[in-house]
């Protein structure tokens, strides 16, 4: 049978609407309400057309998969054009299980639908930007499946164009568009931005992960 990644990707939507929250420990497919990473892209695979591998699969053993169920990996730790459908598994190959390892399925040229932990209550299926939900400083590994169409999405060197978010280091706010971030002076001009971030349909959330905000002040530049 044919895996349609929109099908897949809608699945993801779907436990998204749901409202699953994120757990390693429970059905991890949403299936009780709960989901992780590599749990909710597999089940959505598998609602896709893949096959049964008779078990939930960790990020690892997800690798194996994707190539017996017609996907081809197409980058290892190098940039490459990003298109709706693509699955990008971040950690080492071989010791990338558990949180170790990370899980996306792209759904633009910019952006990521996944299940992640945020906070304790900021937590579930997520559509982030690319900087947002993409570890990169753990490895990557981008598979597509075989045959499918380039698509027409313009090539974009780490693929910032896009890119709209929060993020906090040291007690302050930053406010990241593009390839620049500037520092939010005080809570009425967060406020504002929020409430255009969120017209705009982009996450308010602000990002407090280390490695995530050492990738996004890598890529761009304080104005």
């Amino acid at each position: 049978m044919a895996i349609n990644m929109e099908t897949a990707i809608n699945n993801m939507y779907a436990l998204k609407n749901r409202g699953i929250t994120y757990s390693m420990t429970g059905a991890r497919t949403g299936a009780d309400g709960t989901g992780d990473c590599s749990g909710t892209v597999y089940d959505s695979l598998r609602k896709a057309g893949a096959s049964d591998a008779g078990w939930v699969l960790n990020t690892d053993s997800l690798h194996n998969w994707l190539v017996q169920n017609t996907f081809e990996c197409i980058a290892t730790n190098k940039e490459w054009t990003a298109k709706r459908g693509d699955v990008v598994i971040f950690g080492p190959k071989g010791a990338s299980g558990g949180s170790a390892g990370h899980v996306v399925i792209f759904i633009s040229n910019t952006q990521v639908i996944h299940c992640t932990y945020k906070s304790a209550s900021a937590n579930g299926i997520y559509v982030d930007n690319e900087a947002a939900g993409c570890p990169y400083s753990m490895g990557w590994y981008v598979y597509r499946l075989k045959g499918s169409s380039s698509g027409s999405e313009t090539p974009n060197t780490k693929k910032r164009g896009d890119i709209m978010l929060l993020f906090k280091e040291n007690g302050k706010v930053y406010f990241l568009v593009g390839n620049q971030y500037t520092y939010v002076k005080n809570p009425t001009e967060l406020s504002a931005i929020k409430t255009m971030m969120k017209q705009a349909g982009y996450d308010t959330h602000e990002h407090t992960n280390t490695t995530q905000v050492a990738y996004i002040k890598r890529l761009a530049t304080e104005k």
